[in-house]
């Protein structure tokens, strides 16, 4: 003897025949199950142990890291002097790092470098010529072009700056001056 199951029927009396919705997603009555408030907070005690754990963690990584010294990369040319007009702007892969920077040629003799995330939610930063500041489009931050100073704007700290080395055939990335990229 077959026992019918009341959804079933309900959904056979009302609709003359079964939904493909429901033969697609069967509900199955019989193996639900209640969970008592006992096992509901023993699961969510487990969840949040886990959690806790985690943070723990990338808590306790982040104190390794900290204390690392920071590796020295080696000169490695960036581009030809005359290859980046005064007030022009040029991108580059940071060695060791696989980041993004922005190289900035300010005047005749004055280059600068910086990370190009934000340091507000790692938006790319952009170089607006006329104003002479990286500007974050994401949150409408900006940074000073001679310093990466935060001028206005959500972020708080200042964009990482590259170390460079100017000579006659082109600039030079050395190292990390301030900040790290992340």
């Amino acid at each position: 003897m077959e026992v019918e199951e009341p959804i079933k029927k309900r959904l056979e009396e009302k609709f003359k025949e079964v939904p493909k919705w429901a033969e697609d997603f069967p509900l199955d009555s019989k193996n639900d199950r209640n969970v008592s408030r006992r096992d509901f907070i023993r699961y969510l005690g487990l969840v949040s142990l886990g959690f806790f754990i985690g943070t723990f963690g990338v808590w306790v990584r982040s104190l390794f890291k900290r204390n690392e010294l920071p590796k020295q990369a080696e000169r490695l040319k960036i581009i030809d002097r005359d290859d980046l007009p005064v007030g022009g702007s040029y991108v580059f892969e940071v060695p060791g790092h696989k980041e993004q920077a922005i190289l900035v040629r300010l005047n005749q003799n004055d280059y600068v470098a910086y990370g190009q995330k934000c340091t507000h939610l790692q938006c790319p930063v952009i170089w607006k010529r006329d104003e002479k500041i990286f500007f974050c489009p994401c949150h409408k931050g900006a940074f000073s072009g001679a310093t990466g100073d935060v001028l206005y704007g959500p972020p708080e700290r200042p964009l990482p700056k590259i170390k460079l080395e100017v000579i006659s055939d082109g600039v030079y990335f050395v190292g990390m001056e301030r900040g790290e990229l992340t």
